[in-house]
């Protein structure tokens, strides 16, 4: 039995054998027709140049690819390769924008073409357009404390950049950066350009007029000092300053230093007094020495007078109202005397003296080291912030002192 299965396998390999010798002669002999399918075959951007010519340029795609199917004998189909394929994309005659870009596609002799695909590219052509862009300065670091930077000053003030529209669109700044770390001296330098996007990234595909600019940025310390107030002309007789409010009363003033020496105030320009009867906030401006300028150049400095309207009254007193101070214990005033009567007539705002009663007048009579007997004497008065005296009628008293 072992011996019959062997024998029956030998014939089928021979039998096999047989076979293929038989199919490959006839293979070779008959070479029926047979397909074959190329992929990533490679399309050629021809005329090229005329689009530069044109002042335009290939976006997208940068290279493309199709699938071609071939037919033909069996042995010429396999005798093609992909490099034998010749696709080719014409860019002659296109404007500007996104346009479908036939594909014209050419193999051997030997086999044809059953199909391929895609047919049409889709290319996307710029114009290439050249701009003057101002070149920005940024500072990177920071001063001492009590230094700040001037205006600077850039050479040249702004470049041509030259790219495709799209990308020259997406450019958001010509940017040169400039390092302001621990600077007390005005900075001179000359530093690159860079193109970049709303990131800060640079622009791919833009070149540029000139790579580098040179810089002068002055360097300047600071002060803060305080404002005072300049006027001219008089108030009206009856009117007084309550108080004077500036916003702000302090002031941040740069300079270099030697021009900084000697300044402990900022004045302001002269400004006539009557004007800021009943105004609030008024607007006023700075003389500032020669050298000299604001931190800040914007900031609005007001001001405000409380102005009050001064009036007179007039109080009657006699000597019992008068606070006696320092006399000899021993002795006492006739009683004549203290019904002396004398008038005080004192000047203020308005909203103080409306207010004022007559005990707020702090009336003295020192009599230290005086003995029995007949003196001359004047009352002294305490008076509160914004009371002046304009009389005590009259101005002193004849007083008998007598020895109980």
């Amino acid at each position: 039995m072992s011996k019959e299965k062997g024998n029956d396998l030998t014939l089928k390999i021979f039998a096999l054998i047989i076979a293929i010798i038989l199919w490959s002669y006839v293979m070779s002999k008959e070479n029926p027709p047979f397909k074959s399918e190329l992929k990533n075959v490679n399309v050629d951007f021809i005329n090229e140049s005329v689009l530069e010519r044109q002042g335009l340029v290939v976006m997208e795609p940068k290279n493309a690819n199709i699938k071609v199917t071939i037919s033909g004998r069996r042995s010429d189909v396999l005798e093609v390769s992909k490099k034998d394929i010749i696709a080719q994309v014409d860019l002659n005659g296109y404007s500007e924008g996104n346009v479908k870009v036939p594909v014209y596609v050419q193999v051997p002799d030997d086999v044809r073409i059953e199909d391929y695909s895609p047919k049409e590219i889709l290319f996307k052509f710029d114009k290439i357009i050249r701009e003057n862009s101002p070149v920005v300065i940024e500072t990177q670091g920071k001063l001492p404390e009590g230094y700040v930077l001037g205006t600077p000053e850039i050479k040249p003030q702004s470049v041509y950049i030259e790219g495709p529209r799209t990308w020259i669109n997406s450019v958001a700044k010509v940017v040169a950066y400039v390092d302001v770390s621990n600077k007390t001296e005005d900075i001179k330098v000359t530093v690159p350009i860079k193109v970049v996007d709303d990131e800060g990234e640079d622009v791919r595909g833009v070149t540029k007029e000139q790579n580098v600019v040179d810089i002068y940025i002055p360097v300047y310390q600071t002060k803060k000092l305080p404002i005072e107030l300049q006027t001219e002309n008089q108030l009206p007789d009856n009117y007084e300053i309550v108080n004077v409010n500036i916003n702000p009363s302090t002031i941040e003033i740069k300079g270099k230093k030697e021009d900084l020496v000697g300044i402990f105030s900022i004045n302001t320009k002269p400004i006539d007094i009557n004007t800021l009867i009943d105004n609030i906030n008024v607007p006023i401006e700075l003389e500032l020495p020669e050298g000299v300028s604001l931190v800040n150049p914007d900031k609005k400095i007001t001001i405000t007078l409380n102005i009050d309207e001064s009036r007179t009254r007039t109080f009657d007193y006699t000597l019992k109202d008068v606070e006696i101070k320092n006399m000899d214990t021993s002795l006492y005033i006739d009683e004549e005397d203290l019904n002396k009567p004398f008038t005080v007539t004192v000047k203020g705002i308005s909203s103080i003296i409306d207010s004022l009663e007559k005990e707020d007048l702090g009336l003295e009579l020192d009599l230290r080291n005086l003995e029995e007997g007949s003196h001359r004497v004047n009352i002294e008065i305490r008076l509160e912030d914004g009371i002046e005296i304009i009389s005590i009628l009259p101005e002193s008293f004849d007083i008998k002192l007598i020895k109980e």
